[in-house]
């Protein structure tokens, strides 16, 4: 007979020490899977109990650690009866994100296994979603309501940068250059859709941001929704998120600027731009 092997691949937009410790620490385990009683080491004995109940599920131990790369368990759920499996663990680099692979085995193989097996199965399937979504990068999100018309809205985006984000701008029919001080950003539109703006070029000084391109290669996408009241825009800055060490920095930025200047000029009140 065949061995049966559950083996799940999924690929994650979140660098490996990322998802790793997603893997490893217990507060985190918690937010996709069971509750570990302690962080996952090298040879260490663990529980995974019930988020809300407390009740112990399963465990088992980590027989070998490569941290970023590679975990193995010794593995056992309470409807295994004490039966011992293993649980692998791998992750590798890809195109920008993580690779990561499960593969569950040494499960019983009897006949009789086989509603356990598909248990497993689901069950790994679903934690594994919960992961993705739990170790997912939170890039910077917000909407604003406001009673202008999507026309008045596309104006202060296009023309009116400088009434409502910094005073020094210079555009052009294929994007701008805004500057802060010392600091710049230049975007360039989309081609296909004039709200997506791409940085193309950044030079943001902020005090103990040692990299200070990090806003080149992000995009700032622009969305406008109809409402009975008027209308909701959202600004997904894709790419300002956990791996950039200017996002507290840059989300209060955006909560200035976007979330309160651009609001206030849409309304007719007064905007708070950048002076110089």
């Amino acid at each position: 007979m065949t061995e049966a092997i559950i083996q799940k691949t999924m690929y994650f937009a979140a660098p490996k020490d990322r998802v790793w410790a997603f893997l490893t620490k217990a507060e985190l385990v918690a937010t996709w899977f069971n509750r570990p009683n302690k962080d996952l080491t090298q040879g260490a004995a663990f529980d995974l109990a019930e988020c809300d109940t407390g009740e112990v599920l399963c465990g088992g131990k980590v027989t070998e650690m490569r941290p970023t790369d590679f975990m193995a368990w010794d593995f056992t759920v309470t409807a295994m009866g004490g039966h011992t499996s293993h649980v692998e663990w791998h992750l590798a680099d890809h195109d920008g994100g993580t690779q990561l692979t499960l593969k569950h085995s040494g499960l019983p193989q009897s006949g009789e296994a086989l509603g356990l097996l598909r248990a497993l199965d689901h069950g790994w399937h679903g934690y594994l979603n919960a992961l993705y979504g739990a170790a997912a990068l939170n890039d910077y999100k917000a909407t604003i309501h406001t009673n202008a018309t999507p026309d008045q809205i596309k104006t202060a985006l296009r023309d009116e940068l400088h009434m409502w984000w910094s005073d020094r701008v210079k555009t052009t029919d294929t994007g701008f250059t805004i500057r802060f001080n010392n600091s710049h950003v230049t975007c360039a539109y989309d081609a296909e859709n004039p709200l997506h703006w791409h940085v193309t070029d950044a030079k943001m000084i902020i005090e103990d941001v040692a990299d200070d391109t990090e806003w080149t290669g992000t995009s700032l996408i622009w969305t406008l929704q109809d409402t009975d009241t008027g209308t909701d825009i959202t600004l997904h800055h894709k790419g300002l998120n956990e791996n950039l060490e200017c996002l507290d920095v840059c989300t209060r930025g955006w909560e200035l600027y976007f979330e309160s200047s651009l609001k206030a000029h849409l309304a007719g009140e007064t905007p708070t731009p950048q002076t110089h």
